[in-house]
């Protein structure tokens, strides 16, 4: 079993190299490192296609945050970036259908989260 932290670092570590070069500033907002994950490709799945869908969306400026919480029986992972770009309606909805909580407002940031158990 892996721990979260063993999952973020090298993702962390990645996206830092990508956003150093295009002024992007990253944040996170870890609430538990040494939580135990049974099925880590979940979360580097879900964290590979957000952080590479709000890299596409960013500009110089902007700022990413990568967060986790955790609940008494499952884990919301999200990915929230500052982009003035919103997502089209099509994604939103396919992203919905595959049940991802999702806040796309012009003026606001957007957030793409999933809830994974435990």
């Amino acid at each position: 079993m892996s721990r979260f932290i063993d999952i973020i670092s090298p993702i962390y570590q990645d996206l830092l190299t990508r956003c150093e070069r295009r002024k992007i500033t990253i944040n996170l907002d870890i609430q538990d490192l040494s939580l135990k994950i049974s099925n880590d490709d979940i979360i580097r799945d879900f964290y590979a296609t957000e952080l590479k869908r709000a890299l596409k969306l960013c500009q110089s400026g902007d700022k990413i945050t990568i967060a986790q919480a955790v609940n008494d029986d499952s884990v919301r992972l999200s990915v929230k970036n500052s982009s003035r770009t919103l997502l089209d309606n099509e994604t939103i909805e396919k992203l919905r259908a595959d049940g991802y909580e999702i806040r796309s407002r012009f003026g606001y940031d957007t957030i793409i989260a999933k809830k994974i158990s435990k």
